[in-house]
């Protein structure tokens, strides 16, 4: 394994200002953020941004294997709308291809449906919305990870309840079963297990070789509150355990939400703490 952290980690700084000071503590690697894939995107000339991020982290000595892609309406029964998210999220795959990106995590929504007749279709909206996406991922060398998600804690109710699709790991593997493909796998959210109540030992374990990427989140098992490891209550030594188990050698991807509105220099302080205790983790 070895460490990367999310570019939105920084407030308040480019891209390519982001991917320059993570270099400079000292990781590995970085997540291009959705904010950052965005800001990519949506500007002038978004091939050439795109071209420009590559070289840096060649230049930085980094590796940037993963990206957050858009959250897309996969599973809406809004025909318009879902097609026009997916056409997004095509063209970002072509874009993060270009910056020599090769995992992309996708969330599964479809939204709370109210009758089992709307589930019943928003699961197979979603499957035929994954399938397209995987097949237009295939030819640009480029894998999808289905992220886990977990149970509204407000009054949001579905015909299932208060239940959210993705909650729970064998929903995930439900639709990669369906579709088939070989490039697409799991992102998993070890915040998300830990407010719903899954051990993240026991979830990793769940995803097995169907991992492909990850986002590393602390908690106190009530809210997503994306802290750093050790801030919250994660049984951490038991999620590198069973990490090692399953042979993972990719990312152990840092995803914290940042110090907003905080000088630069205390969020570069609280970076270099966050490496410091993810290398700790990982050499017990």
């Amino acid at each position: 394994m070895y460490i990367t952290v999310s570019t939105a980690v920084l407030d308040g700084v480019t891209p390519l200002e982001s991917l320059r000071i993570i270099a400079e503590t000292g990781f590995e690697g970085a997540e291009l953020s959705l904010p950052h894939l965005l800001a990519v995107a949506d500007s002038a000339e978004p091939e050439a941004q795109a071209e420009e991020l590559r070289a840096a982290v060649d230049d930085l000595g980094l590796r940037m294997p993963q990206v957050h892609l858009t959250v897309a309406a996969v599973g809406s029964h809004d025909d318009e709308k879902r097609q026009a998210d997916l056409a997004t999220v095509e063209r970002h795959i072509v874009l993060c291809s270009r910056m020599g990106i090769r995992v992309g995590v996708l969330h599964p929504v479809g939204g709370m449906p109210p009758t089992l007749a709307e589930y019943r279709l928003t699961e197979q909206v979603r499957i035929d919305s994954f399938a397209r996406l995987a097949e237009f991922a295939a030819r640009h060398q480029f894998v999808i990870a289905i992220e886990n998600t977990m149970d509204p804690r407000g009054e949001e109710t579905s015909a299932m309840g208060r239940r959210r699709f993705g909650s729970v790991i064998p929903e995930l593997h439900g639709v990669i079963d369906a579709v088939g493909a070989e490039n697409l796998g799991i992102c998993l959210d070890t915040g998300h297990c830990h407010v719903q109540g899954i051990p993240v030992g026991e979830a990793v374990r769940q995803v097995g070789d169907r991992l492909v990427g990850t986002h590393i989140d602390d908690n106190h098992g009530q809210a997503d509150e994306h802290l750093e490891p050790g801030r919250g209550t994660i049984d951490w030594a038991e999620c590198v355990t069973a990490l090692r188990e399953i042979g993972w050698e990719g990312i152990f991807n840092l995803e914290i939400v940042p110090l907003r509105g905080q000088p630069l220099a205390a969020q570069v302080a609280r970076l270099s703490s966050m490496l410091a205790t993810a290398r700790w983790l990982l050499e017990r």
